[in-house]
């Protein structure tokens, strides 16, 4: 985790709490609204402030609010908080009271804030230094105002000389007065935008100071786009930052790394080294083991204390206490690779896809995560240190970064990252129904789920970690789950590592759904053998029309049947009622393939989205083809008509029971897809 988080100046730690009067930058909060207030709210906002500053102290963000109980839902307002990093900056209380009958009380007069350190990702294995100063209010009463103003300062103890950050007003409709402001001294060139709903917005000078703000009164809620990628939705945000750049951010960013990855002469790393390129001269081979090393032998822990939210520890401090983040493990992996004749640079990347990020100012808070590019040969190989389980590199699955800033010394602008398809399904369901003992008599069940993810390695290790017994019962809940008509006989689970998969098993009896009578015949829907049509993509007329559509990506899943049946008895035959399918419709590609081969039904169906997103013109195309989209389930009927087994031959299927569902090219993938 790469801490994105305000931080403050290289100086003595400043663990209280101070009281004082704002500073002479601060502006009286905005006048009262008139609105009128929901029935049933449980508040009333009269103001909500916030205003920033950067200056040569570093940035303070000036918070002031006040607001009205209406009813003792709203008594928890009274539990008031502020939080800073001590390493960096500090917090002032300027004031806290109760107004009530006209009257103002003085909550400070009689209390104060305690400091905690909560640690408050610690189950996450993350420690960061934050304090909070926290304070209840005492005899706060349905019907009192409350109003609180503080502000806390903060300057990066690694990029102190640097000013970014933003402020963002909530999108939803409530009645009261807010307002963001945002100042700076002239002579320093801070760059700002505000996203586009907030109209134009005209800098103003402020004595030795430039300003914006933006004031909202009484506010309906925001216009958002449904359905659209995030960034369509970015509503009532300021965001600023004196990077040139995003080469300027990336050449003052590189050192930090290019620095923490030397090791030293007599490192116990060396002998790491030695040993991998011992073992191979091949580059992804040594790519795969360094990668192996770090992730197995470091263990991950984020550290934030002490100016560590951008700067790396060094490759040698992290070897020795076997632990480190997303920054330490970049840089040891960096290490190692260079060593072992692997070009490898640092890249930032937001963990959420970083989607419009190409549309925002320079700044170290548009990244939460930094990993390394390895290029070997003509590829690029997205390693992360901090992920568990990957064995085979080149089988790793795609990124789903949109956007990434790479570290170096020259600087580099953003790249754009395409969006990868899996190659392999995330989920197969496999299940083979043998009914050739009568289709009234129970069937054996042989089931096989195939899991691959990030969420798949983290199931494996609990599994693993569990006694037999235990594992049993976990899997056999999974299956009551997954197939709760099945009678259990036996269960298993093992994690296939050159595949990469968790593999789910079932055997069991089960009694099958049959429909009709012995005169007319019987017929039955196969399992895992019908499409649901997609979505319709539409929003209503006020909002966007010409905006995109996100869709589920990446996703891939498979459902493979195979229905054994016994041999005809008399004027009937087998005969499969449903249609191959193979087309692209709103960005996913759907597949069925069907056989009907000496009484064996087999069936393989998958969708497979292709992009992460459809404009507006493919969302049209997907609405009209819906009402015509094939949403019938395979039938297997008893056919009185046919006068011999035909069959039904399906050459995606022609190897039969010789598949194997686990390879990197299965009947889930289907024929080429047909675009209509």
């Amino acid at each position: 985790m790469l801490a994105l988080v305000s931080a403050a100046p290289a100086m003595a730690a400043e663990r209280n709490v101070r009281y004082a009067k704002p500073g002479n930058w601060v502006l009286p909060p905005p006048a009262p609204t008139s609105g009128a207030t929901p029935s049933g709210a449980a508040v009333r906002v009269v103001y909500s402030d916030i205003q920033t500053r950067a200056s040569e102290q570093g940035d303070e963000v000036y918070t002031s609010w006040r607001m009205k109980l209406l009813t003792a839902d709203a008594l928890a307002v009274g539990n008031i908080s502020a939080t800073w990093n001590p390493a960096a900056g500090g917090a002032t209380v300027h004031h806290l009271n109760i107004i009530r009958d006209g009257k103002v009380i003085n909550v400070l007069s009689g209390t104060r804030f305690a400091v905690v350190q909560r640690e408050a990702n610690l189950e996450f294995a993350a420690l960061d230094g934050q304090l909070t100063a926290t304070l209840q209010v005492p005899g706060l009463q349905v019907g009192d105002e409350l109003e609180f103003a503080a502000t806390v300062r903060s300057k990066d103890p690694t990029l102190g000389d640097h000013h970014f950050g933003f402020s963002m007003l909530s999108p939803l409709g409530n009645p009261g007065a807010y307002r963001m402001r945002l100042s700076w001294p002239s002579t320093v060139p801070i760059h700002w935008q505000a996203s586009p709903d907030m109209g134009a917005i005209v800098p103003q000078a402020e004595g030795d100071l430039t300003s914006i703000s933006y004031e909202l009164r009484d506010p309906d809620a925001s216009l958002m786009t449904e359905g659209a990628p995030a960034r369509y939705n970015i509503r009532r945000l300021i965001e600023y930052s004196n990077f040139a750049s995003w080469k300027d951010m990336s050449a003052q960013l590189w050192p930090l790394f290019d620095q923490a990855a030397l090791i030293g002469a007599a490192s116990p790393l060396r002998q790491e080294i030695a040993r991998i390129a011992a073992q191979s001269n091949d580059p992804i081979g040594r790519a795969q083991a360094a990668l192996q090393l770090v992730q197995d032998k470091l263990r991950y822990v984020y550290v934030g204390l002490g100016g560590g939210n951008y700067r790396p520890a060094t490759v040698d401090e992290s070897w020795s206490r076997r632990f480190g983040d997303c920054k330490a493990k970049t840089v040891l992996l960096m290490a190692l690779l260079r060593e072992l004749g692997v070009p490898a640079e640092a890249v930032l990347v937001n963990s959420n896809g970083g989607d419009g990020l190409d549309a925002r100012l320079a700044s170290p808070m548009m990244f939460d995560h930094v990993l390394v590019r390895a290029r070997i040969g003509d590829q690029s190989h997205w390693l992360d240190g901090t992920r568990q389980g990957d064995r085979d590199i080149a089988r790793q699955r795609p990124v789903p970064y949109r956007w990434v800033l790479p570290l170096r010394q020259e600087g580099a602008e953003l790249e754009a990252v395409a969006a990868g398809v899996p190659r392999q399904p995330d989920l197969v369901e496999y299940i083979d129904i043998d009914q050739r003992a009568g289709i009234d008599k129970p069937a054996k069940i042989v089931a096989r789920n195939i899991l691959r993810g990030d969420e798949t390695y983290q199931l494996r290790v609990q599994l693993a970690g569990m006694t037999a017994q235990d594992a049993d019962r976990a899997v056999q809940t999974y299956w009551r789950q997954q197939a709760g008509w099945v009678d259990v006989d036996k269960v298993g689970w093992r994690y296939d590592e050159a595949h990469a998969a968790l593999v789910l098993t079932l055997e069991g009896t089960g009694r099958t759904e049959w429909k009709g009578s012995d005169e007319d015949g019987w017929s039955h829907y196969l399992f895992g053998a019908g499409f649901y049509a997609p979505d319709n993509r539409k929003r209503p007329r006020d909002q966007d029309q010409t905006a995109p559509y996100a869709i589920n990506f990446p996703r891939f899943r498979c459902y493979a049947t195979v229905l054994r049946l016994p041999r005809p008895t008399g004027d009937w035959h087998w005969n499969v009622a449903g249609k191959r399918v193979n087309r692209t419709l709103g960005g996913v590609a759907y597949w069925r393939g069907i056989s009907l081969i000496e009484n064996v039904v087999r069936s393989v169906q998958s969708s497979h989205s292709l992009v992460p997103e459809i404009s507006a013109a493919e969302a049209n195309i997907l609405n009209a083809a819906i009402p015509g989209f094939n949403t019938s389930m395979t039938r297997v009927d008893q056919d009185s008509s046919l006068q011999a087994d035909v069959g039904r031959p399906e050459p995606m299927l022609a190897k039969e029971d010789e598949i194997d569902w686990l390879d990197d090219a299965t009947p889930c993938d289907g024929p080429p897809p047909v675009t209509p």
